[in-house]
């Protein structure tokens, strides 16, 4: 397990590579990871993720409860308590915006099986969660619900949500998750 200045730095890391990527623009967005049972380190919200700096960073319980930080938490927060809840597994979530996810997921009525082999086995079946408002009660327990049986999901208009033991494992996921949708979608501009 990394330290917590080393936690820090990796959610840092993983924003800019996020901005860097086109899998988020502007304030979009947001990084959490696990730092001790029922504690989390969180994105703030209304921060260019490119621009963060380590005091930008929030900790919180996993009542929603502002342990450390001069910000407000991201407004996706109960998101990523109630996955960490339902995953024991889990010590990291992003949620991103990356283009061809999200392109895709205005045609995409449920649950997707990646056809390169690369994503079944490294991703498996993405979920998919129905359009509810970002950052509202209602997404946030769509997304609890699916996550207990997918490492990736969909959210319709809204972009993705990737898990991992890590940081890296959760954005190789991400990364994946895009990569399939691009290739999706230049195979069906061949036809």
């Amino acid at each position: 397990m990394l330290s917590f200045p080393e936690l820090r730095k990796e959610i840092i890391k993983y924003c800019v590579l996020m901005y860097e990527n086109n899998y988020v623009v502007a304030s979009d967005g947001n990084i959490s990871v696990r730092i001790s049972e029922g504690h989390f380190l969180i994105t703030p919200s209304d921060k260019r993720k490119a621009e963060l700096e380590y005091k930008d960073l929030i900790v919180i319980n996993k009542e929603g409860n502002v342990i450390e930080g001069n910000f407000t938490p991201s407004k996706e927060m109960w998101m990523h308590i109630w996955i960490y809840e339902m995953r024991p597994d889990v010590n990291a979530v992003i949620h991103a915006h990356p283009p061809y996810s999200t392109a895709f997921s205005f045609q995409m009525p449920r649950e997707y099986v990646p056809q390169l082999p690369e994503v079944e086995i490294l991703v498996g079946k993405i979920g998919f969660v129905p359009y509810r408002e970002a950052g509202s009660l209602e997404l946030a327990k769509l997304v609890k619900e699916k996550i207990t049986e997918h490492n990736g999901l969909i959210l319709q208009k809204h972009g993705v949500v990737a898990v991992g033991a890590n940081l890296e494992e959760a954005f190789n996921r991400l990364e994946r998750m895009e990569f399939e949708f691009k290739i999706k979608s230049l195979r069906e501009s061949f036809r």
